[in-house]
């Protein structure tokens, strides 16, 4: 799986009812698209010249850390 393509097929099949509108389709797969895109754009902010290593690190563990946050939000459903 080395595409959005093919990770946005997995992850459809996995949470997307088979008989979602035609529309939640269309939502869900421009949320997931645009998901990747903002994971990008902090990758490409972490990979500037002007921040350090320890700086990156901590981009990422935050990004890491929101992410468990609105995990266990979905499973209480909260979220």
């Amino acid at each position: 799986m080395n595409t959005v393509q093919e990770q946005w097929e997995s992850f459809s099949k996995l949470v997307v009812p088979k008989d979602a509108p035609e529309i939640q389709v269309t939502e869900m797969r421009r949320a997931f698209y645009a998901g990747v895109e903002a994971m990008l754009r902090i990758q490409w902010a972490i990979g500037d010249a002007a921040v350090s290593e320890d700086g990156a690190m901590a981009i990422l563990e935050g990004v890491h850390d929101e992410c468990q946050r609105f995990a266990s939000e979905v499973v209480k459903g909260a979220a």
